[in-house]
């Protein structure tokens, strides 16, 4: 586009309104290009079809006015927020505004209010953020960018950041990145969400930390194995199935965690650095309320207390767990505060949503229970210490990729012939002591 980023004012130009084309800078933005005025007309004739209705309203101040005025967010009495810039996104436009006193971020991002802009601008869609305090981010969507499957890249033997691995695609087109080291994580979704394609994409992506000896894993599967049993005594270093198998595995991990707290402290390390000696060490359970099928309320308290040693002093020692189940309610994940990584894909009910990423989520842009089914892998992920979400998809990760994961990041020798050295064997020599000779006794004849 000629026109890529807009900022209204009003100037007459041969009778038409003019617009300069730079962006006043907010606390994000830097220092503005020069001011460059083209008319509304040929800034809509400049637009995509499917956004020129929208970019009329915002290109025209009188017309952007005329819809606050209709939504109730200004007034000529009481003046109109500033619409600071506007600019073409992947998903459609991006419009920053200055709120105005008296205002605050619930009067923008309510349902009403989002469905009233949307029909205003004629447009799928319109979310509310806010990138700083006064100011309010309007993405006006005609795109959904992440209607289409991510395709798992090419595995490679790299370097592997451990606090930045690669996941999938944001939004925005960038590539999604989850810590692991240091962080434990929660993934919540409905049946078919693509908790699964979650869980192998980020084994791949720390895929060659594993093969390296960096990463050790524990698998947990407790809906039989199925899932992840394709990397049993292959990928994992421990994979258990059954309810006292996955206990007895966190009993172990926890041992191993207090173990290494006390050598880290006795050599007063202040930080952990994971090597060879001392791998990061992840724990994974999938379907963890899946437990509770066969397990006894002995057993799930004893498997809760663990969890909780583990997700409260783990992360320090390079003790990190991955979570994931279908039902992130108190009852089934009664620890789920404890996950400072929360990823929310398809849930079924409004109330589930604020379960995996806190009261307020959905005022905040989280909007889990409207993922729909067609786009299995698509998430919004929390972390702690934002306030804002990353919509983002996973990759998507067939069958035959995860075959093709275990097969290039087993750090197990493969076995390819006999385990000694038979390259002198001649197959005619079979000795000097030969039958008939002398040196070989015949038992009849001896007899």
């Amino acid at each position: 586009m000629l026109i890529s980023s807009l900022i209204q004012t009003a100037v007459p130009i041969a009778g038409a309104l003019g617009v300069g084309a730079w962006i006043t800078p907010g606390p994000w933005h830097g220092t503005p290009a020069p001011a460059e005025e083209f008319p509304v007309a040929q800034i809509v004739a400049q637009a995509p079809a499917i956004l020129r209705p929208a970019v009329q309203v915002l290109a025209d101040p009188a017309l952007t006015e005329q819809m606050l005025t209709t939504l109730k967010l200004g007034s000529p009495l009481v003046g109109f927020p500033g619409v600071q810039g506007w600019d073409y996104a992947r998903h459609g436009l991006t419009v920053d505004l200055w709120m105005l006193g008296g205002q605050c971020f619930e009067d923008w991002n309510n349902d009403n209010i989002r469905s009233q802009m949307a029909t205003y601008l004629g447009v799928r869609q319109v979310t509310v953020s806010s990138p700083a305090a006064s100011w309010v981010r309007l993405q006006v969507r005609v795109h959904d960018t992440l209607a289409e499957p991510a395709t798992l890249p090419d595995l490679v033997h790299n370097e592997v950041d451990l606090e930045a691995v690669p996941v999938g695609i944001r939004e925005d087109g960038d590539t999604w990145r989850v810590q692991v080291l240091y962080r434990h994580i929660l993934i919540a979704g409905a049946m078919g969400s693509g908790k699964g394609s979650v869980l192998w994409s980020i084994i791949a992506g720390l895929g060659p930390a594993i093969k390296a000896g960096l990463v050790d894993v524990l698998m947990g599967d407790p809906k039989g194995g199925m899932e992840f049993g394709r990397g049993e005594h292959r990928l994992w270093v421990d994979f258990q199935w059954t309810a006292e198998g996955i206990i007895g595995m966190l009993k172990t991990a926890e041992k191993d965690m207090q173990d290494r707290a006390a050598r880290l402290r006795e050599a007063r390390v202040r930080k952990f650095v994971p090597s060879v000696e001392d791998p990061l060490i992840l724990i994974v359970i999938d379907e963890y309320a899946a437990l509770s099928a066969f397990a006894t309320r002995e057993e799930m308290q004893e498997a809760m207390r663990l969890l909780g040693l583990i997700l409260t002093q783990g992360r320090a020692v390079g003790f990190s767990v991955m979570v994931a189940l279908q039902d992130p309610s108190k009852e089934t994940m009664p620890n789920r505060q404890l996950f400072p990584v929360r990823i929310g894909l398809k849930l079924d009910e409004p109330t589930q949503n604020s379960m995996i990423h806190g009261q307020g989520a959905k005022d905040r842009g989280a909007r889990c229970h409207e993922i729909p089914d067609t786009t299995p892998g698509v998430a919004y992920v929390g972390e702690d210490g934002t306030r804002e979400f990353v919509r983002a998809r996973a990759y998507y990760v067939s069958d035959d990729d995860a075959d093709a994961i275990v097969d290039a990041y087993s750090p197990a020798d493969e076995i390819t012939g006999p385990t000694q050295d038979y390259s002198d064997f001649d197959p005619d020599d079979l000795g000097e002591e030969i039958p008939g000779d002398g040196g070989f006794a015949d038992p009849a004849v001896a007899a």
